[in-house]
């Protein structure tokens, strides 16, 4: 019984992990590609973050969220939302 249980947890577990990945598009294709871009953002002397930004590509999007990120932070692009 503990270990069908435990089978089930590792399953439901893996569906989740399989439903956030596709929902985040990080193939090469998606870096040319409009909307809305999901980025992590390193900060040195602050908190790292997860920041989304609308551009017409990823440089883009990731260049007006590094000017508004500050001197201190850089955005990492993580894939294409949606």
């Amino acid at each position: 019984m503990k270990k069908t249980i435990g089978i089930l947890g590792l399953v439901a577990g893996a569906m989740m992990l399989s439903s956030g990945a596709q929902a985040l598009d990080s193939s090469f294709d998606a870096m040319s590609k409009a909307g809305n871009h999901k980025f992590y953002v390193w900060c040195t002397g602050g908190p790292d973050r997860e920041a989304s930004q609308q551009g017409s590509n990823a440089k883009e999007a990731q260049a007006a969220l590094a000017a508004s990120a500050g001197n201190n932070c850089w955005p990492v692009w993580q894939g294409l939302e949606g």
